[in-house]
């Protein structure tokens, strides 16, 4: 057993047994309260495990709205690994049209610029 497969088993056995998400808002809910932990752990004196078990919570309850949502978690991730894929050779590319060939030491306002062009040419 994959380990989305194994995901996708303990969310079938916790709704079986009646421990069960009743709406998409309350999923929202603990995303959003994924996310504040993982930020009070990355401003708070780091603390790596701890950071890693908050950034495995959060990823465990997005594949929770995947499953509650019917959506694969695997081809989920797959699709936007692809997309992530495609975007990046878009922003290479736009690199290499501006005569670049790395966008090291460029600011972050420059980088995020590149990304939304990537993203309008790869739609």
């Amino acid at each position: 057993m994959n380990l989305f497969e194994k995901i996708i088993s303990l969310e079938h056995e916790a709704d079986a047994f009646g421990f069960r998400w009743e709406t998409t808002d309350q999923i929202m809910e603990q995303i959003t309260s994924e996310c504040q932990e993982i930020d009070e752990h990355l401003h708070v004196g780091r603390d790596n495990a701890r950071l890693q078990e908050e950034i495995g919570d959060l990823l465990h309850a997005v594949f929770s709205l995947c499953v509650f949502c019917k959506l694969d978690p695997q081809t989920t991730v797959e699709k936007t690994t692809d997309k992530f894929a495609r975007r990046l050779a878009a922003v290479k590319q736009i690199a290499t049209e501006r005569g670049l060939n790395t966008l090291k030491g460029h600011s972050f306002d420059e980088l995020m610029k590149i990304w939304h062009q990537a993203k309008e040419r790869v739609k």
